[in-house]
């Protein structure tokens, strides 16, 4: 195919991404799309084993090698619709008022709080490669995969696009932490490194040493933005260890002259904060439902930060109490939604949110994994169970863009030690409301709640 010919097939390409979202249930939060170091995955440590070789990210100016990996990297639609099924599902569960939240000092903060449900799909999906049995179909169930679909080729097709797309922001980066003397499957191995370009690091688990080369490596694929207190023990047999990073500049900057003090009502009582202010002079999207006011600000290379403002007298926890609720706040459906001229007012943010994830991963029914029953005979022919699912994250915004980003950890441990025209609408985010980041694939990377913008972490 000549190359101007490919070039002006691109917009078709990403445009039925995109839509395949929208029918799975919206294009939620992936927005920065590309891997900003697209091989920042480098051993900083002397325990790397080998270091995956990592897809090249294509030249803006010369982007062949990225139309070059859509063709030979297809994703299937359904690959796509039960990601984003899985997005809404886990963040409903995640992000509800009952889950184990806490803020980046360790005190409970449930105003505020993120989370990636890409991360903990690559994560779990590179844990599942190890397990059997029950185990095996109770993750194969919430991943939501069709049946005889090979889940580690959609997820290696996703990181190579993601990988080499030259226009967008995102980092994805994988990794196996596997302790020294331990048998494990070589089939594994070869999966974690050839379709999740997990970098594979041999340890002593339970060492200072150890937590220190983890702690650097997920810092230094987070782009600094988290620094993480890893604190191992002797009878973890695996870490595997998914981080996605996100940094974008929005199409239509805010003007940090129009950042003014204002009100936000937040739950617990009324705060000042700074709220920046725009209004868009081209028609935008929005859909206004008898819940919640919607809309989105683009970033340059395609992705979005979408914001859904619950109506009076509906709280976000009324949105997230329900999947499909939810999924239908960030739906983008071209039929329902309306255009007009938007003032956004939207408050500067920064938080952390830290996240045990096992008692949502037990509600969306994962629970032989995490006991007795625990079958991981693919992994390794020692008995083991998951002892950990932890997500850590960050994200700041301001008038210039946003940066996001988060990592999930899965423990596995020994089981001897289990235990034109258009309406002016105005968007004025003063109370608490929802958000997501989506990458121009339309991929699920973040989705989080803004209960108190001044809360300081």
């Amino acid at each position: 195919m000549e190359r101007q010919e490919r070039q002006a097939n691109r917009g078709d390409g990403l445009t039925w991404k995109a839509a395949a979202l929208v029918a799975a249930l919206v294009a939620l939060l992936a927005a920065s799309a590309v891997l900003s170091a697209c091989g920042t995955q480098q051993p900083t440590s002397e325990f790397a084993v080998a270091q995956p070789v990592m897809p090249q990210k294509a030249s803006e100016d010369n982007p062949d090698a990225w139309l070059d990996a859509l063709e030979q990297n297809p994703l299937d639609q359904s690959f796509v619709e039960s990601l984003s099924t899985f997005a809404y599902r886990s963040s409903a569960a995640a992000l509800s008022d009952d889950a184990s939240v806490a803020n980046g000092a360790g005190e409970i903060d449930p105003a505020n709080r993120m989370y990636s449900p890409l991360s903990l799909y690559y994560a779990l999906a590179l844990a599942n490669e190890g397990a059997a049995g029950q185990t095996r179909d109770e993750i194969d169930a919430l991943l939501g995969a069709p049946a005889g679909a090979n889940v580690p080729e959609q997820c290696g097709n996703l990181f190579r696009v993601l990988a080499t797309d030259p226009f967008s922001t995102v980092d994805l980066a994988n990794s196996i932490w596997m302790a020294k003397g331990n048998p494990f499957e070589q089939s594994f191995i070869d999966t974690a490194t050839g379709q999740f370009y997990a970098t594979p690091f041999s340890v002593e688990f339970g060492t200072e040493a150890t937590d220190q080369a983890m702690a650097a490596w997920i810092s230094e694929n987070t782009g600094g933005t988290i620094e993480p207190q890893v604190k191992t023990e002797s009878d973890l047999l695996l870490s595997i260890i998914n981080t996605v990073y996100f940094k974008g500049s929005w199409t239509d900057t805010f003007d940090a002259e129009n950042t003014a003090p204002a009100t936000f009502h937040a739950a617990e009582g009324d705060v000042e904060t700074d709220f920046m202010t725009q209004r868009i002079d081209s028609l935008q999207g929005y859909r206004r439902t008898d819940d919640f006011l919607r809309a989105s600000l683009a970033f340059t290379g395609g992705a979005m930060m979408t914001f859904v403002l619950p109506n009076e007298g509906v709280s976000v926890d009324d949105l997230l109490s329900d999947e499909q609720r939810l999924a239908a706040a960030f739906a983008v459906d071209a039929n329902e939604d309306e255009y007009g001229f938007i003032t956004y007012v939207v408050p500067k943010a920064a938080f952390d949110t830290e996240f045990d994830l096992i008692p949502a991963l037990e509600r969306l029914g994962v629970q032989a994994a995490f006991d007795d029953r625990a079958d991981f005979s693919n992994l390794t022919s020692t008995l083991a169970y998951i002892s950990m699912v932890k997500q850590e994250s960050h994200i700041t915004w301001d008038e210039e863009g946003a940066e996001a980003s988060a990592y999930t950890n899965i423990g596995i441990s020994e089981m001897s030690a289990m235990i034109p025209e258009g309406e002016e609408v105005e968007l004025r985010l003063d109370r608490p409301f929802l958000f997501q980041i989506t990458s121009s694939q339309g991929i699920p990377l973040f989705v989080g709640v803004c209960g108190n913008p001044a809360v300081e972490t």
